[in-house]
Parts: structure tokens; sequence; C-alpha cells
């Protein structure tokens, strides 16, 4: 006598002895069964032995062979359109089942899945209790049970749960847990969609990430939850490992080709670039993937670099080694950037610019980091052109003030040469030579100025000097504009670690600005202050025109200027100039009284 069988809306069929939930099996293009599952067998009644090698058609209800067969071949070059037919055996002979998954896994061989249909008025006293929310899911389940809203916030988790993925309650409830991949998220928003659109149960085979960042495939379940006004607030899913049948070696093959198809994708990329890419796991202390372009830019193989890290610093340019190193040392979990130069496989120096990237788990720790290094040898060729071009164009413009300042002491020494002719007293000896001095001192200055500049000579420098020197080659010019100097200095020097000559740069053009400013004279104020006692703070303000609000913005951008026949470029220069020395650069103006300039800087620490 058969046993007897109660349909659940579940979509699983309780047989008396058995559950069945999904019937999977594989056939052969004629109908010649391959491999079956536990649920086929409990339908027919038979052991594996005696199903594998029959035909599929002894199991299929004989009204319904030939559109069995229809569909089943009709799907081989396109998908399926699912169908019902009628299941024949010892349990639930004729019982309907739904075929919804047909697939073609090589030429000679087709995977079945078939799903009992069932009856949705008889409800079992459990399931009539989870309608009238009387228990939860977490109350009846063995699996690994999760109750989520729509935002993806943990609202509670079973001890299954924890168990099977390894993470905490404390972990996980409140909070937006990273548990599904990157790459499956379009799973999940299209199963939310459907169960807005109505489906109660929805099950999906895939993987899930556990706290030590496996990929677990699962089977899972979906479930809706509702709130009291039978709206949906929110998700359950119930997850079990999958067993190693003929489902799961399909999808775990399914899933290995979509990895190794990325895998081979991002390889070929990587491979092709001109910069370097490596990602470092910050447990382990150790590369996880090194580019081919690393080795390229600082002339370590890809296997050396993995066995020893440290080895990124070891072809450093020796100046650039400890910071380097600090900045390595100093990681956080916020993108960073650091320049610095090393020797290449020609022995020749080469500028590099690493940005990194951390990579953040689910609960805010960073776990790996993403690198990304490029060769900058031209760009930063190009910006030593740009200073080099800018101080040309300075020396230029500063010649007639130049002039003046060389014409004025030797139109006083020809003087008292003549008057030296006229008698045998030399009275004028001493100012003669004071005013020889002068010049040699202002045509040492505007040589200093001319003179090339490697930009890499950092010396300790003293911030009253480079002033005084900027002021003693400005004052003639800025006399020429009726324009005075106004000192207000700290009353302790300061002193910098700089390159000099780029400092004065900057200081010439912010004066020249503010000169080209005050076209009926005025006044320029230079103050120096410390801040925190670890910052030099240089504000220059005059009282010019001013700048327009809706400009200040656009200050230091190449090519643009406001003055008529401006190029943009100084102010650029002085802007990168200033960012090399780790300082900072600011404008501040009111149209119509004036322009404030604070440029800062840090002090030496081997000052004394």
């Amino acid at each position: 006598m058969p046993n007897s069988y109660v349909l659940h809306e579940d979509k699983g069929l309780n047989t008396g002895s058995a559950y069945v939930e999904k019937v999977i099996f594989s056939l052969t293009e004629s109908g010649v069964i391959l491999n079956a599952n536990k649920d086929f067998c409990t339908i027919s009644e038979k052991k594996i032995p005696s199903i594998i090698g029959t035909s599929i058609y002894e199991f299929v209800h004989e009204d319904d062979r030939l559109l069995f067969i229809e569909r089943i071949l009709g799907c081989y070059d396109k998908n399926l359109i699912p169908f019902t037919c009628r299941f024949t055996g010892s349990i639930g002979n004729g019982l309907p089942f739904y075929v919804n998954v047909c697939r073609w896994i090589s030429q000679n061989e087709v995977l079945i899945h078939a799903i009992p249909i069932v009856d949705t008025f008889a409800y079992t006293s459990v399931e009539r209790a989870l309608i009238d929310k009387e228990i939860t899911i977490f109350d009846i389940t063995d699996s690994a049970a999760i109750n989520t809203d729509f935002d993806g916030t943990v609202v509670g988790v079973n001890d299954a749960y924890i168990e099977l993925f390894g993470w905490t309650r404390e972990e996980l409830k409140g909070k937006k847990a990273s548990l599904v991949p990157d790459f499956l998220m379009y799973e999940l928003i299209e199963i939310k969609g459907r169960l807005v659109n109505g489906e109660k149960v929805v099950q999906l085979n895939t993987v899930r990430i556990t706290k030590n960042g496996l990929m677990l495939p699962v089977n899972i379940v979906f479930l809706p939850d509702f709130d009291n006004d039978g709206m949906i607030q929110g998700v359950f899913t119930l997850s079990r490992k999958l067993e190693e049948t003929l489902e799961m070696k399909t999808f775990v093959e399914k899933q290995l080709a979509n990895i190794l198809q990325q895998e081979v994708l991002i390889k070929d990329i990587t491979r092709n670039l001109e910069f370097g890419v490596c990602q470092y796991d910050v447990k382990k202390g150790m590369y996880l993937y090194v580019s081919p372009g690393i080795e390229r830019l600082i002339g370590i193989s890809v296997l050396e670099l993995m066995k020893d890290p440290a080895l990124f610093v070891s072809t450093c340019y020796p100046e650039d080694k400890i910071e380097l190193s600090r900045f390595y040392e100093e990681l956080s979990n916020e993108m960073t950037e650091v320049e610095y130069r090393v020797l290449n496989k020609d022995e020749k120096v080469c500028w590099l610019r690493t940005k990194i990237t951390p990579v953040i788990d689910g609960v805010g720790e960073v776990v790996r980091y993403v690198s990304i290094t490029q060769d900058i040898s031209k760009l930063k060729m190009q910006d030593e052109l740009l200073r080099k071009w800018d101080m040309l164009n300075i020396v230029g413009q500063l010649s007639a003030s130049f002039a003046h300042q060389v014409r004025n002491p030797l139109t006083t020494i020809k003087g008292f040469i003549q008057l030296l002719s006229m008698g045998p007293e030399n009275t004028f000896g001493a100012i003669m030579a004071e005013e020889l001095i002068k010049i040699e001192m202002i045509i040492e200055e505007f040589l200093q100025l001319a003179k090339p500049s490697s930009g890499t000579g950092f010396t300790t420098a003293s911030i009253y000097n480079e002033i005084n020197r900027t002021i003693l080659l400005m004052e003639k010019e800025a006399m020429l504009h009726s324009i005075s100097f106004n000192m207000k200095l700290d009353d302790e020097d300061q002193f910098i670690q700089c390159e000099p000559m780029q400092i004065q740069q900057v200081l010439i053009n912010v004066m020249k600005n503010s000169i080209d400013a005050m076209p009926n004279g005025g006044e320029i104020t230079i103050r120096t202050e410390v801040e925190e006692g670890q910052v030099v703070k240089i504000t220059l303000t005059d009282t010019g025109i001013g700048i327009p609000s809706e400009r200040l913005n656009k200050l230091g951008e190449p090519f643009y200027s406001l003055k008529e026949k401006g190029t943009g470029l100084g102010l650029m220069v002085s802007y990168k100039i200033i960012e090399n020395h780790h300082g900072s650069i600011q404008f501040k103006s009111t149209e119509g009284y004036g322009t404030t300039v604070e440029i800062k800087l840090p002090i030496s620490a081997s000052a004394s």
C-alpha cells in the first residue's frame, strides 16, 4: 500500500518516511539516466544502481512524454520554457512536478531539476504558527538562519549561523555585514525583487563569505519577513552547506570557471599596464599579488618580492629611503600616496609615485592594501622645466630694476672719479668702495637667482635670510612703483629644510603679483610667526586692488592669470614648489582692499 503524503507550501513533499524537496537527475540525449539524487530515489523507491542506465520514460507519465522530449531537446540551443509533467512510481503515482531547470552540461548530458507541485491550502501546525507569528524561523530550523532588513542591516542570527560562518552576534547584529561577494550582489538584488513581487520562497545555490574570508558553497532559502501590517520589512535567510552531489559538482564547476575567467581577465589587464599593481595582506605580512610591471619599475623580480616584501624599499634612492619606510609604517584606513626615487636596472635615477588604497572588512579593520605604482620621471622633468621657464621669466622682468640698481652706484663712482682728477684729495675713496661692494652684492644675488637648480639640494636655511635676499632684489622695482616694504618679522628667526632658490622664487612671484596689483603705489607688509612650534607662517599683505571671490579658487591653475598678458604658470609653479616642501599656500582677498598670501612651511627638526 503506498505511503500517504502531505503537500506543503514550501514546495517540499512529506512522504511519511522521507522529505522530498527537489528531484535532480541527468540524462543522455536518448533519455538514458546517468545520475540522480536521493529525492529521485525516494519517489521511485529504487536505489541508484538500479536507476542508472534505465530510461527516464519509465518514470514519466505516458501522456506527458511527448512534452518532456520536446522541451528537453528544445532547450539545447536556447533557454528552457518551464513545464509541468507527472512522474510515476510507487510513491505519489501521477504526482505533478514543475521542471524549472534544464541545462546541457556537455554535448550528450543534460541536467534537470524538478520541484513537486504543492497544495497551498494544507498547512501544518508549525506553518500555521509561523503565519500567525506565534513562533519564528529561528525556533524551528536547524539551518543557519539570519534575519536582515532590506538595507542589509542584521536583525538577528541563530547559533547555527554563528557556527557555520564564524561571526559573533556582536559583530553582526545591528550592522551591515559583508557576507555576499561583490560579484554576486546582483543575485541578492534580484531575489529581493522577487520577494517584494509576491514570491514566498526563493532557493539558490551560491557562495557566502565566512569570517576568515573563505568562499563557502551553500544552498540558501530566502523567505519574506512581514511586519504587523502585512508589509515586507526584511528577509529571513536559511543556509546549509552544499553536499557532494551532482548538484554540488555542477555548481562548483560553474563558480570555479567564473573565478578562473575573472583571474585571467585581471592578469591580462595588469600584465599590459605601464604601472605596477600589488596586493598586500596585512595579517600575513606578505604580498598576495605582484604584477609584472613592478619588476620593470624597480628591477626586482616578482618571485623575490613575494618572498621578501622589504625588498621594495631596497632599491630606493638613499635620500628617500627613510621617508619611504616611514610612509609604509604609518599606513592608515585612508588612501595615501608618496613620491620617491629608485635606481633602476640601468643604475639611473627614476621617479616613482605609489598610491595605496586600503581594503576594509565588515567590522572596519584593514585586511589588505592595494597599491598602484607608476613612473613619473617625465612629469618631474616637466615640472622642472616649468620652474626654469618661470625663473627665466622672473630674471627677464627684473632686468629693468637690476639696471637701475647697478646704474645708481656706477653714477656715484663715475662722479667721484671725475672729482679725483681735479685735485689730490682722496676723501671719496671710502664712499666709492662702499658703492662697489653694493654693486657686487646685487650682481651676486642676480646671478644666484638665474643659476639653474636641480630641485633636490635641500639644506637648512634661515627664513630671515631668504626674505631679506628677496627684498634686496625687489626693492628697486618696488621703489619705481612707489611701493614700500613693512617688515614685522617674529623676534626669533626660524629655520627650514628647503631648496633656497626655489623658496626665493616663490617669494618673488608673490611680491611681483602684489606690485602689479598696486599701480598707484602702496605697501607690502611681511610677517612671520610660529604655529604650534612646528610650522612657520610667512604672511605677505598688500594694499592693492584685490581679487574677485569667484577667481580665488582658480589661482594656481595653468594659463589662468589676472594679468592681461599673464600665463598663470608663476603661481602654478609656486604651488608645486611649496607642495614639494610639504607646506601650503593660501590666498585671502577682499576686492578693493588688498590680498593676503599665507605660506606655511615645516620648521626643520635639526634647527638649533
